[in-house]
């Protein structure tokens, strides 16, 4: 099952749910308002340095972080 990131817009509480359907809705744990799928980010720490998710580093001109 994938974990999905929601955001309630009554009490603004951000959470991960694990849903059998992206499609499933899905009620906020603190106030049981129905809640809005959002955007999710990850950040990863490889060897020591950490890497955003996404195309480059920012502090490099590389096409992968795998080539800083």
């Amino acid at each position: 099952m994938p974990l999905f990131e929601y955001w309630c817009c009554r009490c603004e509480q951000r959470f991960e749910k694990l849903v059998s359907s992206s499609r499933e809705e899905t009620g906020c744990p603190a106030c049981g308002n129905l809640s809005y799928k959002v955007f999710s980010t990850f950040r990863t720490n490889v060897s020591g340095r950490e890497k955003s998710g996404g195309s480059s580093c920012s502090s490099c001109s590389g096409s992968s972080c795998s080539t800083c």
